[in-house]
């Protein structure tokens, strides 16, 4: 029997192995386009630098919560950039940036402020007023409860306060200008501004407890701040049902602590010093 009518001709067979292979291409092409990831969202986040809570080198527990969110979604990528405070904030209300950290929610004329906070917080700050002892001010003093021989030059961020304030520029500077008299008070977050004031080695600080606020973000206005809220209410909520979100807050902030600044060559600070 003549076997070579039962071979194809080379043309043939080359022909068909072709075939072959193109259709293996298209499938492992059609797979891959398949398995690919979503295109990714990019939030820009803009972060203040408070030492020991988010520090230029991108590192701190704030950064960690934020990093904590981006970890629950593939499909987002959050961008975080340091800033100094108030350029962080400006990076908000210019559309620079999706969010904003450090803020506490102020319900006192929010309508009016060039961006919102998220509905939903993550945290209570304790926040402490600082005096000089040679003239110490309370928080009834503060508020205007108990009434004063003048008005009262007190830093702060204004638009967190619901009283007249000037801006801090730093906590630093606002201490530093405590110390010597060129202010009547300043208002701060008790873990940043009682690491500043150990730092600084000041003892003619006082130090009073002025009130517990909601930690929150600060977003944009509008359909785009609105978009970024949920996403934010609904990953603040997920870190909290995991237990993330406590074991990275533990590490942020604490309920007050009451202790004062005092000389070692006078007296032994307080055993319930942090």
């Amino acid at each position: 029997m003549n076997l070579t009518r039962h071979i194809p001709s080379l043309p043939l067979l080359v022909a068909l192995l072709g075939s072959a292979t193109l259709g293996l291409s298209q499938s492992m092409a059609s797979d891959l386009a398949t398995n690919q990831a979503k295109p990714v969202r990019i939030l820009n986040a803009h972060l203040g630098e408070l030492p020991g809570l988010i520090n230029a080198d991108k590192t701190g527990p704030f950064v960690d919560l934020v990093r904590a969110i981006d970890d629950l979604h593939p499909d987002v990528t959050i961008r975080i950039t340091i800033y100094p405070i108030a350029r962080a904030m400006a990076g908000v209300i210019n559309h620079k940036a999706d969010l904003g950290l450090p803020a506490i929610r102020n319900l006192k004329d929010v309508d009016m402020l060039p961006y919102r906070f998220s509905t939903r917080s993550f945290g209570k700050v304790a926040h402490v007023i600082y005096s000089n002892t040679a003239n110490p001010v309370t928080t009834d003093m503060a508020y205007g409860i108990v009434p004063t021989e003048r008005d009262l030059l007190i830093e702060a961020v204004p638009d967190y306060m619901p009283f007249s304030v000037q801006r801090s520029m730093s906590i630093e500077q606002s201490l530093r200008k405590l110390s010597r008299g060129r202010i009547d008070a300043f208002v701060w977050a008790q873990e940043e501004a009682d690491l500043m004031l150990k730092n600084l080695k000041l003892t003619n600080i006082h130090r009073e407890f002025f009130g517990d606020f909601e930690d929150v973000f600060i977003i944009q206005k509008g359909a785009s701040g609105d978009e970024t809220d949920e996403f934010m209410s609904r990953s603040i909520d997920q870190l909290a049902a995991s237990g993330k979100l406590a074991e990275i807050y533990n590490k942020i902030h604490r309920p007050y602590v009451e202790w004062q600044p005092v000389s070692p060559a006078t007296t032994k600070p307080p055993s319930s010093s942090p």
